[in-house]
């Protein structure tokens, strides 16, 4: 009797030890998978850190970042304009050159608005509080909407210069003059969003990008950042913090 129970005992402390090495192996196997992820992610920065184009720094005025978390008061700067549009001077003939060729390829656009001023994006910010609230919304939820599309006062692209609302004309005009990201449905909307590059253009807010620049997809929010930055920035699918944030981690490694 007494050897049965041993014998037991033995069966017991084996299929535990037993289980205890599965779990051992099994939490090693999701560390292991877990630390693969983090240097597949790693050297993916790595390899985009090297292939960054030569000769350019986090701090050129193409790559000024202002959003909500980098907010700047009211710039100073030569303006220039694109079909009685307001847009920083640098600007002007890179998006004259790109309207003209959308035209050219049979898609007329429409640039809706370039630089803004801080009191103006304050009016915009307030006036579409409001519009949401006109249509019942509660006053959260009009600032909630309002934060997704309209970015706060001091953390507007548009006070930059460097930044354009280009729009399809034939499908603007066919939609009341709104601004809306299912534009990029028509041929137009798309042709500019593919070919911005060409110009020194990036699409500013990508649907992939809310988390890192704060705003919602918008089809028609163009931002100047020059040919060699736009290239780049499109081939890999960059916002533009993104973009910056890895410049600055090649001028940090370079100390």
């Amino acid at each position: 009797m007494r050897k049965h129970i041993v014998l037991k005992s033995l069966l017991l402390v084996s299929l535990a030890a037993g289980l205890s090495g599965c779990q051992s192996q099994a939490g090693s196997s999701k560390q292991t998978a877990s630390t693969q992820k983090t240097t597949q992610t790693k050297t993916k920065r790595q390899r985009l850190i090297a292939a960054l184009p030569k000769g350019v720094k986090s701090t050129d005025t193409n790559l000024l970042v202002v959003n909500k978390w980098h907010k700047r008061g009211e710039m100073t700067f030569e303006k220039g304009s694109v079909n009685g549009i307001a847009v920083r001077k640098s600007i002007q003939q890179p998006l004259t050159t790109f309207v003209d060729a959308a035209k050219k390829a049979g898609y007329p656009a429409t640039v809706v608005s370039g630089y803004r001023s801080v009191a103006y994006q304050q009016q915009v910010w307030d006036q579409s509080i409001q519009s949401y609230e006109n249509q019942g919304k509660s006053a959260k939820q009009a600032l909630k909407l309002t934060k997704e599309f309209v970015a706060v006062p001091r953390g507007s692209e548009h006070q930059t210069g460097l930044a354009a609302d280009v729009m399809y004309t034939k499908w603007y005009n066919a939609h009341g003059n709104q601004l809306l990201s299912s534009s990029d449905k028509s041929k137009g909307q798309r042709w500019l969003i593919n070919h911005a590059a060409d110009y020194g253009f990036v699409l500013r807010f990508p649907k992939s990008g809310a988390d890192s620049t704060g705003i919602e997809y918008e089809s028609w929010h163009f931002r100047y950042v020059g040919k060699k930055n736009a290239a780049f920035m499109t081939k890999h699918n960059l916002t533009l913090e993104q973009y910056v944030s890895l410049l600055k981690a090649r001028e940090q490694a370079a100390k």
